[in-house]
C-alpha cells in the first residue's frame, strides 16, 4: 500500500515541477539551479530515473507561492482520497 502511495506521489511531483517549469519557460539548467541539484541530475530527474530527495522536495516547496504550496497539498489529498477509494471499490 505504502508504495503504492510513493509511486502517486513521484507522479504527481514530476507533473507539477514539469508544469512549473513549462509554465514559467524555464531551461532544465534554470530549474536545477532553482533546486540546487546539477544539471545532469534534473534531467534524470525529469525523465523519470530517479525520484526527487526530500532536499529537492524542499527546494520545489520554497519557489512555490504559500497559496501554491497549500494547493499543490491539497491537490495531493485529494489524488490520495481517490486512490484510497479505488481500492475499496
Amino acid at each position: 500500500m505504502m508504495r503504492q502511495y510513493k509511486l502517486l506521489l513521484q507522479g504527481f511531483l514530476m507533473d507539477r515541477i514539469l508544469l512549473y517549469r513549462s509554465d514559467n519557460q524555464f531551461t532544465q539548467e534554470q530549474m536545477a539551479e532553482l533546486l540546487h541539484i546539477s544539471p545532469r541530475s534534473y534531467f534524470d530527474l525529469e525523465h523519470g530515473k530517479y525520484g526527487l530527495s526530500a532536499l529537492t522536495l524542499i527546494f520545489f516547496l520554497l519557489i512555490l507561492s504559500k497559496t501554491d504550496v497549500i494547493n499543490l497539498l491539497d491537490d495531493f489529498q485529494h489524488l490520495v482520497d481517490r486512490a484510497g477509494k479505488d481500492d475499496v471499490a
